[in-house]
């Protein structure tokens, strides 16, 4: 998605939330400057996603009983955050996890060093996280939904089940399966609800 097509939904979640676009802008000169030694891997992560069926893994409640009845063992796994917990669990290592990092980071870094790529996302919310966690990591793509900065990219997408959609669809899947998403989950915060509703409202624009 060109920046110039996601800057009015972008304004929207700001509104929306009264998120602050100069933090988001600092985090991402943040996060350039940790990867700056790091090399690129969006080739390679599109070597993995090009032509192939890829699974999106959210972190509802009911992911893993959805993992349990999956059998096609062979499509590529995209883990939002702490669906990656659920998925080692089950023996399946994400071949892509993307995260804010304020999930289950030990099962992130676990992930990592059995091979997975890291989207790891910045916004004016996580500084601090990104210093602690981002320099552990290696094979990271770097993130941001404010305009990107040379270093980082924006593919689209708010929270982390819709920016796996997103980056899906930027890296060519040949199909997208979505489990372990509950848009209705009744059980969390109005806050986090709200984040659903524009999670689903991004996934159905993903995936027209």
């Amino acid at each position: 998605m060109q920046f110039a097509t996601w800057e009015p939904i972008y304004q929207a979640i700001l509104q929306d939330f009264g998120f602050s676009r100069d933090r988001d802008e600092e985090s991402a000169q943040l996060l350039a400057e940790i990867l700056r030694e790091h090399g690129p891997m969006l080739q390679a992560a599109k070597a993995i996603v090009i032509g192939q069926k890829v699974i999106v893994c959210g972190n509802a409640p009911n992911l893993d009983k959805e993992l349990s009845e999956i059998r096609e063992k062979n499509a590529v796994f995209l883990a939002a955050d702490g669906a990656t917990a659920i998925l080692l669990e089950h023996n399946i290592v994400p071949d892509i996890v993307v995260t804010d990092l304020d999930g289950p980071f030990p099962a992130i870094l676990e992930a990592n060093q059995m091979g997975s790529i890291v989207v790891v996302h910045a916004h004016g919310d996580n500084l601090d996280a990104l210093i602690r966690y981002a320099p552990k990591l290696k094979r990271i793509i770097g993130t941001v939904q404010c305009r990107p900065i040379p270093g980082l990219h924006n593919f689209g997408g708010f929270t982390d089940g819709d920016r796996c959609v997103f980056l899906a669809k930027e890296l060519c899947a040949a199909s997208i399966e979505l489990v372990g998403f509950d848009f209705e989950d009744e059980s969390v915060t109005p806050r986090k609800k709200r984040k659903l509703e524009w999670a689903k409202k991004l996934i159905e624009l993903a995936l027209a």
